[in-house]
């Protein structure tokens, strides 16, 4: 079926909790259509940090678009990266043509009635286990307990929390980590983010590793962005010094960009996004390249619904990925742009069943969000 239309739509929302860096949050995504009428949505993750520069992006792709085979993922994804490669062979287009990447395999699962992990191969996972991810630098520590409490509550079977991205401070982070660890119990996974991606000043090797020496008495399940997402080379000095489990990935766009993360034996945890690195396609040879490496994955999610289910279909046909994201910030285009809400039975994740990606961007919710222009986030 041919392409009759390629639109950015951007929404701000409401979005956290008290004590949150950000009181909104804006989203970008792509709907595209087709001559019957059928349409597809992705999500950009560049929408939330330049939601201006997505749209435009997004403009630049649709002529080159109009009239194709939304069969064709793969020729319409190579042909629209041949022609930005001159500038953009990784970044921020590399992200926008993410959101009409997915969007195709969005489409592609509404015509034939089936989710996009049939498409994909097929669910190799029965389920596999959720953790909440939220507890951001600018809570109290009584906010962050507090929030660790919920993550209980609510059955999540781990929790990441955020370090500060600033400022250096190993006790401060000692104190907090164990707050939570106290509040989570023996034997729900921790993991910290150190968001050094946001550093003007990351830390160092050293920093990094004296600051998981402390954290060691609480068992983290992994570190995540410990160091600058900038060269390979000092995540694999880490990553062979360290006790911890390092991880990263989420910011890097294309899979020949992540083989070098790869080859140089960066990670432990590979953390690739379809609304980053290009696409479902894209982070699916991420994976795979992962698995040839014997790198387990955790898919990055930190967006709304279209970004949450295309991690989601995609992690379910993918064996090396042991467990999936949840953000807990209170963003409502995570569940109102859902057809069927997520099955979770015991912290597990069930396979979605809705067709595509299961996931819609109605009149409602379009006049309920209306776009906020200056409303970028600068940490997410």
């Amino acid at each position: 079926m041919q392409i009759t239309r390629v639109e950015p739509i951007a929404l701000t929302t409401p979005y956290g909790t008290p004590g949150a860096q950000t009181s909104q949050r804006s989203a970008v995504f792509v709907e595209v259509e087709l001559a019957d009428g059928t349409v597809g949505v992705g999500e950009t993750y560049l929408g939330v940090y330049m939601p201006e520069l997505a749209i435009e992006a997004v403009k630049f792709f649709e002529p080159f678009l109009i009239g194709r085979d939304s069969t064709n993922i793969a020729k319409c994804w190579s042909d629209c990266q041949w022609i930005s490669s001159y500038v953009g062979r990784t970044g921020p287009t590399v992200m926008a043509l993410s959101a009409i990447e997915c969007a195709l395999w969005d489409i592609l699962g509404k015509r034939l009635g089936v989710p996009v992990h049939t498409l994909l191969g097929g669910a190799v996972h029965d389920r596999l286990p959720l953790y909440a991810s939220g507890g951001v630098p600018t809570f109290t520590l009584a906010q962050l307990v507090s929030h660790a409490k919920e993550v209980v509550r609510d059955g999540y079977l781990g929790f990441k929390m955020r370090a500060n991205p600033i400022a250096y401070q190993p006790s401060v982070e000692t104190e907090r980590v164990a707050a939570v660890r106290e509040a989570l119990g023996p034997d729900r996974l921790l993991a910290v983010d150190a968001v050094q991606n946001f550093n003007p000043q990351p830390w160092s090797v050293k920093q990094a590793l004296d600051l998981l020496d402390q954290l060691a008495p609480y068992h983290l399940a992994w570190a995540e962005e410990f160091l600058p997402p900038f060269d390979p080379v000092p995540y694999a000095d880490l990553r062979a010094r360290s006790r911890v489990h390092i991880s990263g990935g989420e910011g890097i766009t294309t899979s020949a960009a992540f083989a070098q993360w790869l080859r140089a034996d960066a990670f432990d945890i590979a953390q690739p996004d379809p609304t980053i690195v290009g696409g479902i396609g894209e982070a699916r040879r991420v994976c795979e390249l992962a698995a040839a490496q014997h790198v387990r994955v955790a898919m990055h999610v930190w967006g709304s619904g279209p970004t949450m289910m295309a991690n989601y279909h995609l992690g379910f046909t993918q064996p090396n990925c042991f467990i999936l994201e949840r953000p807990v910030m209170h963003n409502p285009l995570e569940v109102e742009t859902l057809v069927e809400p997520l099955k979770i039975i015991d912290g597990y994740l069930m396979p979605p069943t809705a067709p595509g990606l299961g996931v819609e961007l109605t009149a409602a919710v379009k006049a309920k969000y209306p776009y906020r222009r200056g409303s970028a986030s600068l940490f997410g």
